[in-house]
């Protein structure tokens, strides 16, 4: 069988792509239509990665927030993304700097990740700004509860033209991350199957137990790694058991 990828490298996954797709959807858009958008889903199902790879091709401005992020360090980011190395003044001044250089290339997409740190607090109006002020797409990245957050903020919510949800990893994606990881080395079907199970379609979880998988070739020197000598269900490092949050 031909190998498809080089190990490490990002694979091909449907998050991967649908992110992709979606920031050529914002790039592309009718400059008369709102240009935030929104990709939303659990933690570990891939979001950054899909953001960082679209990042890289599409030239985009990316930004992380966290739990401290405040309006001005959200700015002071943006703008040394933008290429700004010491951006200095009030907040208002570095809004207008950041929308000044915004719309020298408004084709330029600025990504915010972890976006629902700072989705339920007034300032994320900046965001909104931002956009329609220079007219460069800004998408927003969070974990599911992102949409229920901007709800609060309806000059923000329905400026959002496209909502993506992630999708967990199936077993199509599982098989790319496999020749993707673990080079030469393969998963007979049982542990394949297992590992999909156990994680529940949680990428980051898939990638650990592949880093797994390698780690027991290694050791043992096989070159298929079936369950019993992975170490069986229990040695899976599995999704905890827990009811999906609902936001009302």
């Amino acid at each position: 069988m031909t190998e498809i990828l080089k190990v490490n490298r990002p694979a091909p996954l449907k998050n991967v792509a649908a992110f992709a797709t979606l920031l050529t959807t914002m790039v592309e858009r009718d400059p008369k239509l709102p240009g935030l958008a929104a990709y939303f889903g659990p933690s570990g199902w891939g979001k950054t990665e899909s953001a960082i790879y679209a990042a890289n091709k599409y030239r985009a401005a990316y930004v992380e927030c966290g739990q401290f992020t405040s309006a001005r360090s959200l700015l002071t980011d943006i703008l040394k993304e933008l290429g700004e190395p010491s951006p200095r003044g009030s907040i208002e001044a570095l809004k207008n700097q950041a929308i000044m250089v915004m719309v020298g290339d408004p084709r330029k997409p600025l990504i915010i990740d972890e976006a629902h740190f700072i989705a339920h607090k007034r300032f994320v109006d900046l965001l909104r700004e931002l956009s329609d002020k220079s007219g460069a797409p800004v998408v927003l990245i969070g974990e599911e509860r992102l949409p229920h957050l901007l709800e609060g903020f309806e000059r923000v919510h329905n400026r959002v033209l496209e909502w993506l949800p992630a999708v967990p990893c199936d077993a199509e994606d599982f098989a790319l991350l496999a020749v993707n990881r673990c080079g030469g080395v393969r998963l007979a079907p049982d542990l394949a199957a297992a590992i999909l199970d156990k994680t529940r379609g949680n990428t980051r979880r898939i990638v650990i137990n592949l880093a797994k998988v390698v780690q027991v070739a290694q050791i043992t020197g096989a070159s298929v790694i079936d369950l019993v000598t992975f170490g069986g269900a229990a040695a899976i490092n599995a999704a905890p058991k827990f009811t999906m949050r609902k936001f009302q």
